[in-house]
């Protein structure tokens, strides 16, 4: 099977790439990350904002708002970074707010606040991607579905819960619990093994090339890049096994 996706090039010049799919029919399980797959991270990152602004005026009101919205997303950047790095979960998300605050010139007394504020509003934000509630909902009449993501067990599931689609999960491995990243295998193998599958009966789909396509086909998994920007594979020796740009594409392919 190919499937084409449009590609730009220095110049401007869109040209069509093709993939070859050595797709294994025998997919009984689809494994989903989070973060920029099933919920827009960059998105509730700003609609947050907003809401840590409101309820902290007498903070930020003498700030424009593009100043105080660049400094919140650099201190993200930096620590989504060094997390993704290796770096301790512990403490980063107030030094994350310390960062921002630092940024901007103000008082770091208000660090924990807005952690504080952060973790009670981040989770509830309606922020899901596009597709990503229909996509689960009618995967989950044909496939054990799972969760694997890199994140912390106090907005994870709960993001999951907002959406409404915690309980169509049969496993959640979150890094946090587990101990370990991706896009090391064994987190994406410890999914399979709740599911009671063989790794080659599963399908991963993510954003991420490095954590979600590398670790899944690492770990012998079937591998879907949702990938948006169509951005060229960063190296043809470990190639998904689909591409797809949005995930409403994702159900068709796997009934081919």
């Amino acid at each position: 099977m190919l499937a084409a996706a449009r590609i730009e090039i220095p110049g401007g010049f869109p040209y069509t790439y093709l993939v070859k799919k050595s797709m294994n029919k025998n997919i009984k399980a689809v494994l989903f990350d989070v973060d920029e797959t099933l919920f827009d991270r960059v998105w509730a990152q700003k609609a947050v904002l907003a809401l840590i602004v409101q309820q902290l005026p007498q903070v930020f009101s003498t700030f424009p708002p593009e100043r105080v919205l660049a400094a919140f997303l650099k201190s993200d950047q930096i620590y989504t970074d060094m997390f993704n790095s290796g770096a301790a979960s512990e403490g980063s998300r107030d030094k994350r707010s310390l960062l921002f605050l630092q940024l901007l010139g103000i008082d770091e007394k208000y660090t924990a606040t807005i952690s504080e504020l952060y973790v009670r509003d981040y989770p509830a934000v309606q922020a899901h991607v596009d597709g990503a509630i229909p996509v689960v909902k009618e995967l989950s009449h044909k496939f054990k579905l799972g969760v694997v993501s890199n994140g912390f067990t106090d907005v994870q599931y709960r993001k999951l819960e907002n959406m409404g689609l915690r309980d169509l999960f049969s496993c959640v491995v979150l890094s946090e619990e587990f101990g370990i990243r991706k896009p090391d295998s064994r987190i994406f193998h410890r999914a399979a093994t709740l599911l009671h599958m063989q790794p080659q009966e599963c399908l991963y789909v993510g954003d991420s090339y490095a954590n979600d396509v590398i670790g899944a086909k690492n770990a012998g998994m079937q591998a879907c890049w949702l990938n948006r920007d169509a951005q060229k594979i960063p190296d043809e020796k470990i190639k998904p096994d689909l591409v797809i740009t949005k995930l409403a594409e994702l159900p068709g392919l796997l009934e081919k």
